[in-house]
């Protein structure tokens, strides 16, 4: 194999807006499947798509669900998706799928035998309160009674804790697992390595050294000897994955992300890519986590606790309402039978959105229903306090949420309870379904449009906490 590294880096073609693309991806995919994009209420330029999209995605979405093409315009969105992505060298841009095809040697791994026992006993603090293992299905009905989670999310982890877990301990020994970001704030590397399981470190930033010496860690941890930015060395990584899953198919970890310059974009649509060009048989499953502020279907139970939630509201939010404060509009966008979250929020950006929408919510689809030879984990993860929002509307709207009964989550409750249902993905004999199981919070049934939400919390949150709009004058 050729050794020689490629110096270049995935880009947008024409270095085009995230917006722009994201909006000429989504009319060109109902006009090629002979559809009118008005009547899915895409605005007809790009520049009013850019200052519309966040009420206009969950329109979209839901028409497209509700239209006999949705699978047809979903396959055209993905690749058209994947075709503004490209590798650009020296001036020169070349399709991406292009650029992996070419031949680079796999990254030298060290590789870290890790002493502890093989087990990992899964708990979490919620409430105030530590939640053992044996109390999981205790936690899982407290969280779906509190709406934080799914009733297909709470039965998840009820079945984890009556068919997996081997005396309150879950085993993933023998396992292998790739993780894409396994660094990341929400990446579940460590719970999977006390677990027991080969796994692969892809990061830009090296393990912590204290987990080479931790005593509960187990299995083996497998690191290159160089960092590894995904946007600048897609075909290492590619080749490197090749070389992981030569004798035992593996298990992918999708949860590479950095906000600014559409890395949101490039990382999901690199990692999309490189899962492509992997043989599907060595494809063991595909894992990633869906943003809840996304648009994503409703279940009728969603839609009725979205509406009980409105009839029972508290007096200062039907004033709100009436003062044209709090944006009235339901909470779901409709299309005949088909319900949708209103939970698009601009401050995150078009490239956030095009990233999560199609980039993971219609890419997780057509996998689960293309690629019968791995399974597709693709679950929602409630709001997190990750260092990624750390911005001051942020921090206030998670003061103030509360005020409307959604709960927001620190980063190790979260890796927690998403890595556990992932695992509940691998193992269980039914195939799972993308974006049945989610962990919201509770937004998937708020009864407005998270936007003008997220503004009446932000300024409740710094009406509690005035010290956070320092924030806004230091950005």
């Amino acid at each position: 194999m050729d050794g020689k590294r490629e110096v270049g880096a995935v880009a947008l073609a024409a270095q085009r807006p995230a917006s722009e693309i994201l909006h000429s991806v989504l009319v060109d995919a109902v006009t090629a499947t002979g559809g009118d994009p008005a009547a899915f209420g895409m605005p007809a330029t790009a520049e009013t798509f850019r200052r519309s999209y966040p009420r206009v995605l969950p329109g979209f979405e839901a028409a497209r669900l509700a239209s006999p093409a949705r699978n047809a315009i979903a396959e055209q969105a993905i690749t058209g998706l994947a075709e503004a992505l490209v590798w650009s060298e020296g001036g020169n841009e070349v399709p991406l799928a292009m650029a992996l095809a070419r031949a680079v040697s796999p990254l030298h791994c060290d590789v870290h035998e890790l002493g502890g026992p093989a087990g990992w006993h899964p708990d979490v603090t919620y409430g105030g309160r530590r939640w053992s293992t044996a109390a999981l299905p205790s936690l899982a009905e407290l969280l779906v009674a509190r709406n934080v989670i799914t009733r297909e999310a709470g039965d998840a982890l009820a079945w984890l804790h009556d068919n997996v877990l081997d005396g309150d301990v879950l085993s993933l020994a023998g396992r292998r697992i790739a993780v894409l970001g396994a660094g990341a704030e929400m990446a579940p590397t460590r719970a999977w390595l006390k677990a027991g399981a080969d796994v692969l470190w892809l990061d830009t930033v090296p393990p912590p050294a204290s987990w080479l010496t931790d005593g509960t860690l187990a299995g083996r941890l497998h690191v290159p000897v160089t960092s590894v930015d995904l946007l600048s060395r897609p075909q290492e990584v590619l080749a490197t994955l090749l070389a992981f899953s030569a004798t035992t198919p593996v298990d992918l970890g999708l949860y590479a992300y950095a906000p600014g310059q559409a890395r949101e974009l490039r990382l999901t649509g690199v990692m999309n890519a490189i899962v492509n060009a992997l043989p599907a048989e060595r494809v063991r499953s595909v894992t990633l986590l869906v943003s809840p502020t996304t648009p994503t279907v409703l279940s009728p139970a969603d839609v009725a606790a979205m509406q009980t939630r409105r009839h029972t509201r508290p007096a200062w939010e039907a004033l709100l309402a009436r003062a044209g404060l709090l944006d009235d509009t339901e909470g779901c966008a409709r299309c005949a039978e088909v319900a949708v979250t209103r939970t698009v929020v601009g401050i995150q950006g078009a490239s956030y959105q095009a990233a999560q929408y199609v980039g993971k919510v219609l890419t997780a689809a057509g996998w689960a229903s293309a690629a019968p030879a791995f399974r597709v984990s693709a679950n929602t993860a409630a709001i997190t306090r990750t260092r990624s929002l750390e911005h001051p509307v942020f921090a206030a709207a998670f003061r103030g949420a509360t005020a409307f009964g959604v709960e927001t989550l620190e980063p190790e409750q979260s890796r927690c309870l998403n890595g556990l249902l992932a695992v509940h993905d691998w193992l269980r004999p039914e195939a799972p379904v993308p974006g049945a199981i989610r962990v919201h919070g509770g937004i998937h049934t708020l009864p407005y449009p998270l936007e003008s939400a997220l503004r009446v919390a932000a300024t409740l949150g710094f009406m509690r906490s005035p010290r956070l709009l320092g924030g806004l004058f230091r950005r």
